[in-house]
């Protein structure tokens, strides 16, 4: 939804809109609402469904007997941490979900992407603090599969240089969006949720 539309409509003087024009603004909010919702679901969606394949090849690999988890715990280490992130971002989602309160429901509607835009940040903040928990069983993942033989000295610089320039593209994502979308969005909601209240 483009806010300076919501903006200029909410501060202009035609702010009592007609029956027509509330439907118009409510189905506007409600599609930003479900659009945002659709992209939470596909963006939690994506990594659960690479960890399950990654979790199935690597629990296929000691039970065939290719990987020994004595001596290369590492990686599974890699992969808990993982799941221990999306489930935290599960539960925090779960968690932030409330009931929708009594009053109008452009309050609603104006509460509800708050939320939404809350449970962003607090994804974020998940992203920050799982970051140095991952990096070591990383790190141990990579000198144990060299350790064991599955990988030479170059295949090691060569999956530390992947998991680097990954890692760093992801903190730069994220960044970028807590710094250009979601703060600017959640000033913006707090904004017009207090001229509302007034």
């Amino acid at each position: 939804m483009e806010f300076e539309r919501l903006e200029q409509a909410w501060r202009s003087q035609a702010n009592t809109p007609d029956q027509q024009a509330q439907a118009y603004l409510m189905e506007q909010l409600m599609h930003a609402l479900k659009a945002r919702r659709r992209g939470e679901i596909l963006l939690f969606a994506i990594p659960v469904a690479t960890m399950s394949v990654f979790t199935a090849l690597a629990g296929q690999a000691v039970l065939a007997g290719q990987t020994d988890p004595g001596r290369e715990w590492g990686a599974l280490a890699m992969l808990g941490v993982c799941w221990a992130v999306l489930a935290a971002v599960l539960v925090a989602g779960l968690l932030a979900r409330r009931a929708p309160r009594d009053g109008s429901s452009v309050r609603q509607t104006l509460e509800a992407l708050l939320a939404a835009n809350r449970r962003a940040r607090v994804n974020y903040r998940i992203f920050w603090m799982s970051l140095p928990v991952f990096l070591v069983p990383m790190l141990v993942a990579v000198v144990q599969l060299h350790d064991v033989g599955k990988t030479t000295d170059r295949n090691m610089v060569q999956m530390l240089a992947v998991f680097g320039l990954a890692l760093g593209a992801s903190v730069g994502w994220n960044a970028l969006r807590f710094f250009r979308v979601l703060k600017p969005e959640q000033r913006r909601l707090e904004g017009l949720l207090a001229e509302y209240g007034e």
